[in-house]
């Protein structure tokens, strides 16, 4: 099988294209400029094309998560662990719902859950350590978590504005999914959620060298530091627009 359609799992070690690279910079790069040139366009857009732009989006994320399972499949790579499992998974079934209906729940998901995890994937890449940078499934990673990123930014050219309120409706259901990822991952012998290893690289990594596995109490502490400065700065902006 060529190196290209390789799996972090089927490639030999010593590959890997390496977190904070030249490759790994240039995708960080197109994600800013995506997130700039379009969210700038979205913002002056009327409801129409905004919602011709968040279809088009969504298909593009479903069709490349598609073509990840097409490709492990079709090569015999496919295993447990390529299942809709991660929070980032989840965000591409969440972000493709959303551009068809616009729902607000799902919105408000986008902003608090799929945002900044998906660019903390993007920042503290777990597969460049086994990928190189020409790989399908290098590209696909990064892709599909740029995209990811890309979506859930461009409400904010639009006047989003998040809500505790709707913010409060997500967090019962995230803690049973990661208790949930808890048990899938002793069944299947996977680690969604990273609830059995922090990802290569990843400041959880750091944490687990230190605590082991005590870093899952980290999880909630990660969510309220990014999630106190992401929804009290926008209601300082608005009040002070009051």
């Amino acid at each position: 099988m060529p190196e290209f359609f390789r799996t972090v799992y089927t490639i030999a070690d010593g590959r890997g294209m390496g977190t904070f690279s030249p490759g790994h910079f240039l995708w960080l790069a197109l994600t800013v400029f995506l997130i700039i040139t379009l969210g700038r366009s979205y913002g002056k857009s009327d409801q129409e094309r905004r919602k011709r732009m968040r279809l088009i989006l969504g298909i593009m994320i479903i069709l490349d998560e598609i073509a990840k399972d097409v490709m492990t499949v079709s090569t015999g790579q496919w295993a447990y662990n390529f299942l809709p499992l991660h929070l980032c998974s989840i965000s591409v079934f969440v972000s493709f719902f959303h551009s068809l209906t616009d729902n607000r729940t799902a919105a408000e998901y986008l902003y608090a859950v799929t945002l900044p995890t998906a660019s903390m994937a993007l920042v503290f890449p777990d597969w460049t350590g086994r990928l190189p940078f020409l790989s399908f499934m290098c590209i696909h990673s990064f892709s599909i978590h740029m995209l990811l990123v890309v979506y859930s930014a461009l409400q904010l050219f639009a006047g989003f504005v998040p809500s505790w309120k709707y913010l409060r409706r997500l967090i019962v259901p995230i803690v049973i999914y990661w208790c949930a990822m808890y048990g899938v991952n002793r069944v299947l012998g996977t680690n969604f959620a990273f609830m059995n290893g922090g990802a290569s690289g990843s400041p959880l990594s750091f944490l687990e060298g230190y605590i082991g596995g005590w870093y899952r109490l980290a999880f909630p502490v990660i969510a309220l530091i990014c999630w106190l400065p992401m929804y009290l700065i926008p209601r300082k902006i608005r009040n002070k627009k009051i």
